[in-house]
């Protein structure tokens, strides 16, 4: 059963929930049993989770009850998968040996790599097919459009942002392999494709808490800091430079704004209960451009309340025992890669789109894990 979940794991990113929602719904019923076969032969491992008891067991109530009084019911039992499935997850991840653990990190860590190479094969030869295939199914999405005539890769998923998030994510996750420099090399060369500005600012931050957690800021650490600052530099004016409005950062962090100003709105008309799962939608954008205020308006405040007592929670063990566990080196990467999803998620949705989530959902349950066992 493990492997079939590897497998699984494995070729999650690859399949984008908004451009095939079919192939999603078959994924994601696999996926749903897999798991659920999974706890019935491993059992729940609810000892194991006991540090996080209280955190998990309120954020399971604030999702029955923006269902139970949601404005859509329909579309907020739908809107469960993805977090039934992250739950799934986080705690088969949890109930894991370190053998097995070992093995749920290579898969995850080899998708990414394919998907850097693939990405590179986008930048280089794979546009012209891309417009071949919109224009045999007639679509013209401005956005799309726009991306490839700006050379910005995002396949498999369906933007650069959600791109370069994932892959900003997964980057801390090569420090536990001995052939780290290439993967690196490999992984960020894929990011800066991207031209990502919030996942680029994500892994900016995340080499500064590498920095800090290490105890050092020499000089040739303070250099390559002000090499990656020039480098985001280059990156956003070479984004400003572009001739289409909707494209330039400026542009974008104005949307944004109105995003969460429009989400704000609902919050206030409803901060408790929320709306429901998936009952987020404004008249532009189905995402609120801010992972954690789209949870607030969807679950109210226990479910955003809950969410960050869990996050905490998580987060205080881990930096607790990252310089004495004999997984040190597991622990600090995962919680780079966790830090760089959540941070990344203040600006971008990937939260909602389980091709990037469930994967995020794995590396927190890996390292809530290391950071109580010995095994």
């Amino acid at each position: 059963m493990l492997t079939i979940l590897l497998i699984l794991l494995f070729i999650r990113p690859f399949i984008c929930s908004l451009a095939f929602p079919s192939v999603n719904f078959v994924y994601s019923i696999l996926l749903i049993a897999a798991l659920f076969i999974w706890v019935i032969i491993k059992g729940l491992p609810l000892k194991l989770i006991k540090p996080i008891a209280y955190p998990f067991a309120f954020f399971i109530l604030a999702l029955l009850i923006s269902v139970i009084f949601s404005h859509n019911k329909i579309i907020s039992v739908n809107g469960l998968y993805s977090y039934v499935s992250g739950i799934l997850l986080f705690l088969f991840s949890v109930s894991l040996s370190s053998k097995e653990k070992s093995r749920v990190l290579l898969s995850i860590v080899a998708a990414a790599v394919l998907i850097s190479l693939l990405v590179i094969y986008q930048y280089f030869f794979l546009f012209k097919h891309i417009l071949a295939y919109l224009a045999k199914q007639k679509i013209s999405n401005e956005f799309i459009l726009d991306y490839i005539s700006q050379r910005r890769p995002f396949a498999p998923f369906v933007t650069p942002n959600t791109l370069g998030g994932y892959l900003a994510m997964i980057i801390p996750l090569t420090l536990i392999y001995k052939n780290k420099i290439w993967l690196i090399l490999l992984l960020s060369s894929a990011l800066l494709l991207s031209r990502s500005i919030g996942a680029l600012i994500s892994i900016f931050l995340a080499v500064v808490i590498y920095f800090y957690l290490q105890g050092k800021f020499e000089k040739r650490r303070i250099l390559f800091l002000c090499g990656l600052l020039a480098l985001l530099g280059f990156v956003f004016i070479t984004r400003m430079e572009i001739q289409k409005q909707h494209l330039k950062p400026i542009f974008s962090t104005v949307m944004r704004l109105n995003y969460w100003r429009d989400a704000l709105k609902i919050i206030q008309s409803s901060p408790f209960k929320g709306v429901g799962l998936g009952n987020f939608n404004l008249a532009q954008s189905r995402y609120a451009h801010n992972s954690y205020l789209q949870i607030w308006t969807e679950m109210g405040i226990l479910g955003l309340a809950s969410f960050l007592w869990l996050i905490f929670v998580v987060f205080k063990q881990s930096l607790g025992r990252i310089k004495n566990s004999v997984y040190k080196t597991q622990i600090l990467a995962l919680t780079l890669a966790n830090a760089v999803f959540l941070m990344h998620n203040f600006v971008d949705f990937s939260f909602f789109l389980p091709e990037v989530a469930l994967i995020w959902w794995v590396a927190l349950g890996l390292l809530f894990s290391y950071t109580n066992t010995n095994s």
